[in-house]
Parts: structure tokens; C-alpha cells; sequence
């Protein structure tokens, strides 16, 4: 007897999702997903951003802005998602600042205070005996309609 391959391709902008196998199995999956039961599967592919190779590159493609809190908000932008740091301080935002060859200023915890404010940063304990901050999905939303 031979076994039947079933397959469902499903395509929307730049997210592809192949199921194959046996028919029922394929198309409870492909409902799940559809229902958005199989989250994991779409947070891997948001996660896999497509980001420029520097730092620099990324700051240009958002329009190079001038503000610290803008420049902090990108940072923290690569940090999670290109460098995949869960979290990070003010060392790691001095850090991107060295990198991107721009003056730092003088009381970046100012800076990552008023970015909490507004909702764009959070507290994520601390790092290295040091304040730590996460970007929340705000903050990522802001970043990504930056130079669009």
C-alpha cells in the first residue's frame, strides 16, 4: 500500500509556511495556524528580522535621526533583536554610541528614564550590577515606522 503525501503551501508578503504529510495532519495544522493557535511558528519568523550587517547601516536606513531618544530607541532596537540581548544597560547603549561613532550624552539613564515614560523601554531588573531595560513592543512598533 503506498501512503499518500499531502501537501499545503501558504504565502503572504515574505512569510512562506510549507505543511506535508499525511492529509488529516496537514490540514489540522494549516487550521491552527490559520486560527493562530501555532504562535510559535510566527514569532520565529517576526523574530528573523531582516537587519542591515552594521550598526550604522541601521541607524541610516531609519533616517539617521538626531534626537538621543530616537538614536537610544534604535539601539535598543538592535540590542534585542540583532544581538539578541534579552537585556541591557547603559554600558550597551554606550557601547552602540562608540560603535556608531556618535557623541554620547552626558546622563544616558536620563534618556532611558524618559524612554520608560513614554512607554517605549521597561525595567528588566538589572545587568552587571546595573539598571536594565528591555524595548516593549511600543517601543519595537515606533522603531519600525522609522524612515518608512
Amino acid at each position: 500500500m503506498t501512503e499518500t503525501s499531502y501537501k499545503i503551501r501558504y504565502r503572504k508578503g515574505d512569510f512562506e509556511i510549507e505543511l506535508q504529510g499525511d492529509k488529516d495532519w496537514v490540514e489540522e495544522k494549516f487550521k491552527e495556524f490559520i486560527e493562530g493557535k501555532i504562535v510559535e511558528l510566527a514569532a520565529l519568523t517576526t523574530k528573523a528580522k531582516t537587519l542591515p550587517d552594521s550598526l550604522v547601516e541601521f541607524l541610516k536606513s531609519k533616517g539617521d535621526p538626531k534626537e538621543h531618544t530616537d538614536r537610544i530607541t534604535i539601539f535598543s532596537y538592535w540590542l534585542f533583536h540583532k544581538e539578541n540581548l534579552k537585556s541591557y544597560n547603559v554600558d550597551d547603549i554606550e557601547r552602540c554610541y562608540d560603535e556608531t561613532r556618535i557623541a554620547k550624552p552626558t546622563n544616558i539613564n536620563a534618556f532611558m528614564n524618559d524612554l520608560q515614560a513614554k512607554g517605549y523601554l521597561k525595567l528588566a531588573g538589572e545587568k552587571d550590577g546595573k539598571k536594565a531595560w528591555v524595548i516593549t513592543r511600543t517601543g519595537e512598533e515606533y522603531v519600525e515606522k522609522m524612515g518608512v
